[in-house]
């Protein structure tokens, strides 16, 4: 069964490496997850047309985590939110945040 996952971020500048590292890795895994990405600005959005299995913030917009739930609560999505540290985003550390919601 395909798994969904929305990394959300401040612009989105970084997020095509990112997302584009994770599918290496899930694949590497030959886990099939699917990844996509949108800054905090269009999450309602996203969230409009599919509801995500786990969303991924990424540290500059952790201070939205709150106003987050409160939206997934509203579209009646029970998504898991995850926060990504600037260590791990900084370095991209793939396997440590995948391992992060991996059972």
């Amino acid at each position: 069964m395909e798994k969904s996952i929305l990394l959300v971020c401040e612009t989105g500048i970084s997020a095509a490496l990112f997302v584009s590292k994770m599918l290496e890795s899930l694949r590497a895994k030959s886990l099939n997850y699917d990844v996509d990405y949108a800054p905090v600005a269009r999450v309602e959005e996203k969230l409009d047309f599919k509801h995500y299995d786990y969303i991924l913030l990424s540290p500059q917009v952790h201070r939205y985590e709150e106003e987050l739930k409160g939206l997934l609560e509203q579209v009646k999505c029970e998504s898991e939110i995850i926060g990504i540290t600037g260590e791990e985003f900084a370095t991209m550390n793939i396997e440590k945040i995948m391992a992060k919601f991996l059972d």
